[in-house]
């Protein structure tokens, strides 16, 4: 029976998460078969290059620390998207990527890409933004990848295979085009556009008829986004702004992608929108050829995001489909919303030891959760109408003293819900004279929830770290906690239940923001770390973004 009950209510959950999944999805249900609503997704998948072969797309982002990493999502009609793959494995292995002694790679690792089909392959050129470029290729990229490491950095690269020759376009307001041969050693560099002091970077490079294009972005904020061409790919290059930084009182966000055309020969552009905490969101844009220039959603003026209904693009495949947010960790393997923050610990975690169950266990010991090895990350998916939440079923029986297990939502600041192993005989934070702890009885163990939001590096102006704690008694150890966020209100919160019926909740409100000391946004992530003593664990028993 026990067994039956476990199974229905895994059922339950699948359902409930699917449904909620869909609801992430921006589809329009009352003309979802001809119109759509941008962003084609609501989180953050930042500076999205895509390509089509045959009649799929293929869309990689930036991904930073968080391994595995260059997720490439598919589709077949550029609206639902799912899963593809996540080749990169890592970039370092240093203190750095290993968050060991104060170290860390916030803000830094694999920032914008290339993506390209060609010989019957896909190659991704990968910018690690603090050591030098990687390529990775494959036949089938739901299969193995090959990884070399380039003998430099090409920041923010284009690339474009051209007969026997690949060039790249890259740097940061002054743009060079980098010729190598066709196993990518360096030839020769040229400058080929100066702009100083104007934020011109993410580059994407086309040969296009007669003409190279380079396809690049007026960044920070706000942004722009223009054209290059040129017979030559070293110039000169003659220069057309498609989307203005300002138009009519109007700030643009809308920025840095990719240029294709679709099965029917019409032609698109994916861009990302800066949408506050939760990050940079792709968006899809119709592009007209006039005079040899693209020219994005009719002209220089900001697109519309979030309003706009676009007649989408053809396709045979008329099937909605999700991208995953919950987990029930009854796979053996991760699903690819998960990622890691920093360089996973072989052995540290596992689905299998406890099956139906995720067991992450304490390596080393950290005072602080954005230093503490471990943390499971995925992306949060923005609603317009609801917050955003992420709830797990948590067994906390495993932890050793000064061990925390729960939910955060990380950004700088981040802010955490957790149950703490406290000492058995001595008084918990937070207790007064007045009040006992709950404890699992005498001589037992004790444990209390704590809320804390603190910094990464810089947390604004007014920002102060702060904690609260409760004691609780969990019957057989089971905790529930839940982590809440609204887009545009970008303040974080928290609630915890005894029973997962009554909730409570824990400590105040974190402001948050798309702050650069960490360059990604907002972020559920699952934790257990160790403040005292190595060799306890947590079993996680399910993730839910429903409602």
């Amino acid at each position: 029976m026990k067994k039956l009950t476990n199974f229905l209510f895994a059922c339950l959950a699948v359902m409930t998460a699917q449904a909620q999944v869909q609801k992430s999805q921006p589809i329009n249900p009352s003309d979802a078969g001809t119109h759509y609503i941008n962003p084609i997704v609501r989180a953050d998948f930042p500076d999205p290059d895509v390509i089509r072969v045959g009649s799929t797309y293929y869309m990689v982002s930036t991904t930073m620390y968080h391994f595995p990493g260059a997720t490439i999502l598919k589709s077949e009609d550029l609206v639902n998207w799912e899963y593809c793959a996540q080749p990169l494995k890592a970039l370092l292995d240093d203190d750095r990527y290993n968050l060991q002694n104060g170290q860390n790679a916030y803000a830094k690792g694999m920032w914008a890409s290339s993506m390209k089909y060609h010989n019957g392959r896909f190659w991704l050129l990968v910018n690690g933004n603090d050591n030098r470029a990687w390529l990775l290729s494959a036949a089938d990229p739901e299969g193995e990848w090959d990884v070399k490491r380039l003998s430099r950095n090409y920041y923010d690269p284009g690339m474009l295979f051209d007969g026997d020759k690949v060039y790249i376009a890259c740097g940061y307001c002054n743009i060079s085009m980098c010729e190598l041969d066709a196993g990518f050693n360096f030839i020769q560099e040229k400058e080929i556009i100066v702009r100083e002091r104007s934020g011109l970077e993410g580059c994407h490079v086309y040969k296009i008829g007669d003409y190279y294009y380079i396809y690049a972005t007026y960044g920070g904020f706000p942004s722009g986004q223009a054209a290059f061409r040129s017979k030559s790919p070293f110039g000169p290059f003659e220069e057309k702004v498609l989307v203005e930084k300002n138009y009519g009182g109007k700030i643009n966000t809308i920025h840095q992608g990719a240029l294709f055309d679709d099965i029917e020969g019409k032609w698109w552009t994916v861009m990302q929108e800066d949408l506050g905490a939760l990050g940079r969101f792709p968006n899809l844009l119709p592009v007209e050829w006039q005079d040899g220039w693209p020219i994005v959603a009719g002209g220089v003026r900001p697109p519309v995001s979030f309003v706009d209904k676009v007649p989408r693009p053809a396709s045979s495949d008329k099937r909605i489909k999700c991208l995953p947010t919950s987990d029930d960790f009854s796979e053996q393997t991760l699903g690819m919303q998960w990622q890691w923050n920093h360089n996973p610990v072989e052995g540290a975690w596992s689905l299998r030891e406890r099956q139906g169950w995720l067991r992450l266990k304490t390596v080393g010991v950290s005072q602080d959760l954005h230093q503490a090895q471990g943390m499971l990350t995925q992306r949060i998916f923005a609603d317009p109408e609801h917050a955003s939440t992420g709830t797990i079923r948590l067994d906390v029986k495993g932890l050793k003293e000064g061990d925390r297990a729960g939910i955060c939502i990380f950004q700088d600041p981040y802010a955490q819900i957790c149950v703490e192993k406290t000492p058995s005989n001595s008084p918990l934070k937070g207790e007064n004279k007045d009040s006992l702890p709950l404890r699992e009885g005498r001589g037992g163990s004790s444990y209390q929830l704590v809320w804390r939001q603190d910094k990464v590096r810089n947390a604004g102006r007014g920002f102060e770290a702060a904690e609260k704690t409760v004691s609780i008694k969990p019957k057989k150890g089971i905790v529930w906690l839940r982590a809440a966020i609204k887009y545009g209100d970008n303040k974080a919160y928290f609630f915890y239940s005894l029973d997962g019926k009554n909730w409570e909740r824990l400590g105040g409100e974190t402001q948050q923001s798309f702050n650069l000391t960490v360059f990604v946004g907002s972020r559920f992530g699952i934790f257990c770390y160790a403040t005292k003593q190595q060799g306890g664990y947590a079993d996680f028993d399910w993730f839910s973004t429903e409602p």
